[in-house]
């Protein structure tokens, strides 16, 4: 079967339907797939993580990165480079929570969002942000391709756009 580009960008997983009953581990781990949260080589448990952070936010204590590293099953370092896509997504923040009765704080990842669904709309508003500022760099090129034909008066010309004189005298000078 061959794949399309859709099938690479949007994982399309859909929990188990031989099972008799689907728990929440199985949810869990059809929403980490779907999202793309997980790394392709990696190993990591992600949905264990997914579980942990929602029992960490409603007991309002942050994860250390040596929690989310225990959880993940990964050292330290590599649990920074796990959890960067679930922060490109706005799915976790790292912040500061003071402890009750003492002047301390503690420091870590929490989830921005209470329930998944809270969650799923801080990722819609991650990649709709990020949709809007890809149209306006299309659009930008789109115009500045229209120039360009406009400019040499025949289509396909652009692919032999003559450099400006700027980018001529930084090429001699890349030369001497």
């Amino acid at each position: 079967m061959k794949k399309k580009l859709s099938d690479i960008v949007f994982k399309n997983v859909n929990p188990p339907d031989f099972k008799r009953e689907i728990s929440s581990s199985d949810l869990a781990e059809v929403l980490v797939q779907r999202l793309g949260l997980k790394r392709k080589e990696s190993a990591a448990r992600h949905a264990t993580l997914l579980k942990r952070f929602l029992e960490q936010k409603r007991a309002n204590t942050p994860m250390r990165i040596e929690q989310i590293a225990a959880t993940l099953n990964v050292s330290s370092s590599q649990a920074y480079e796990e959890i960067r896509k679930w922060r490109t997504l706005n799915l976790v923040s790292m912040e500061r929570v003071p402890v009750p009765g003492s002047g301390e704080y503690l420091k870590g990842y929490v989830l921005t969002g209470a329930t998944i669904n809270q969650l799923l709309e801080k990722v819609q508003s991650s990649v709709q942000g990020f949709l809007r500022a890809t149209k306006r760099i299309a659009k930008d090129y789109d115009d500045q391709f229209a120039a360009e034909i406009a400019r040499s008066g025949k289509p396909g010309a652009s692919d032999a756009v003559k450099p400006s004189k700027k980018e001529e005298e930084d090429a001699e000078k890349d030369i001497n």
